[in-house]
């Protein structure tokens, strides 16, 4: 050790996402950022002088396992030690976190306010984002530890319990691993060879206002990045041996629409570069297929080959249930332009989602929902079940439906026509 270092130790502090894959990025963003300003990271939290908890509150599951993980931070800490909220839960449920202590909050989009939290050397606005979690064997494995949450109340448990734990986190993965080959030997179905996605973020925020969501509050209006960033990280990718690339947004359909350009614009001039790659296209909303149909199913189509899936949230096939909601399109509308590219680009994958047991929800409304999968005939739908959330317009709504009515209407769709429970 050098007589530098004896006279100013370097401070060290601890760095924990509970976030989705969004706020995993955030937190490898914050990690190098530290790093970079003279901070040690370390993965004991009582040795921490800053400990650094990335939130979410999309769903209740997600804002538990956040809360819990601020809790257990406050808990253990050093007396001196400071500790950071980030995420989206500081703007979400802000009553929640602060019932636990007294906390620092940046909210996810306002990261430069970490300057002045640690008097940084370099600031933030210097650091480029990070383009995958894969090598972050911490973030990978507690995203991927905490899906099984939605298979067994048992492992939910669990995972409450020891969601910060690595080595619990770890045998979970490697367990489940085995697994999934035992059952691809009994079964002669190949597991699913798991290919690591370099992420580009091109915009955050939306145009929507939907009345069931909370995310808006933490992320804002749309603020699409420049095409030519997007570009340059794609050209990034490429360098780095990278086959596989995830555009990733609150709404990626929307993108551009505030600078000035727009989703087909940006396809175009990535399509325009040459490679062996796919692209992965998640969280578009079905609004932006219909509006945009002529500019943006001619580059789609054209391009199929190098696009691997989309990922078009529906959350009904009721147009009552989708007025309510503040959703910007019709059912019908939405199912001739998915048809249209199922038949004429057949290559892409569409996947789904849909919102269960919304306020005011009838059983001609779930009929309707039903009647939408059996048509179009999605490669996946995931159900979320619906549940109020902080702020939002849904949650002051009347005509709550009753859980139990709530649960059966998702088993039905996970049971009998084959969707996959979220949450």
């Amino acid at each position: 050790m050098c007589i530098w270092e004896k006279s100013y130790p370097m401070k060290k502090c601890y760095v924990f996402s509970a976030g989705c894959i969004r706020r995993g990025l955030d937190t490898i963003h914050i990690q190098r950022y530290l790093q970079a300003n003279d901070w040690i990271l370390t993965r004991n939290m009582r040795q921490a002088d800053l400990i650094v908890i990335a939130t979410c509150g999309v769903v209740k599951l997600n804002e538990i396992n956040s809360l819990r993980a601020v809790q257990k931070a406050s808990q253990v800490k050093s007396k001196s030690a400071r500790i950071v909220v980030t995420g989206c839960l500081p703007k979400i449920n802000p009553a929640e976190i602060r019932k636990l202590g007294d906390f620092i909050f940046v909210p996810t989009g306002e990261l430069s306010k970490f300057d002045s939290v640690i008097q940084a050397r370099i600031p933030f606005p210097q650091f480029g984002a990070p383009d995958s979690i894969t090598d972050n064997k911490d973030i990978t494995n507690y995203l991927v530890a905490r899906s099984f949450c939605r298979r067994s109340k048992p492992y939910k448990w669990l995972f409450h319990r020891f969601s910060m734990n690595g080595p619990f986190l770890t045998a979970s993965v490697a367990g489940n691993k085995s697994i999934e080959y035992v059952k691809s030997l009994v079964t002669r179905v190949p597991r699913r060879k798991v290919v690591p996605y370099f992420n580009i973020r091109i915009a955050e925020g939306c145009m929507s206002d939907c009345t069931y969501c909370a995310t808006k509050f933490a992320t804002g209006r749309l603020k699409s990045r420049p095409i030519e960033k997007i570009v340059t990280e794609f050209r990034d990718g490429l360098q780095k041996g990278y086959k596989m690339f995830q555009l990733i947004a609150e709404d990626t359909g929307c993108y551009g629409l505030d600078i000035g350009s727009s989703l087909a614009e940006l396809l175009r001039q990535l399509f325009a570069i040459e490679g062996e790659y796919q692209l992965v296209i998640i969280d578009c909303c079905p609004q932006w297929l219909v509006e945009q149909h002529d500019e943006l199913m001619p580059v789609l189509i054209r391009n199929q080959d190098k696009i691997k899936e989309i990922f078009v949230p529906l959350q009904s096939g009721s147009d009552r249930m989708l007025k309510l909601m503040s959703r910007q399109y019709e059912a019908e509308s939405v199912r001739k332009v998915l048809h249209e590219l199922k038949d004429r680009a057949p290559g892409i994958a569409i996947r789904t989602s849909f919102l269960i047991g919304f306020p005011g929800e009838t059983e001609d409304d779930f009929d309707a929902t039903k009647a939408f999968i059996r048509a179009v005939k999605f490669d996946e739908v995931t159900i979320n079940r619906y549940e109020d959330r902080p702020g939002t317009e849904s949650s002051i709504m009347h005509g709550k439906i009753d859980q139990e009515i709530i649960e059966n209407r998702a088993r039905f769709l996970a049971e009998k026509m084959g969707c996959r429970i979220l949450s």
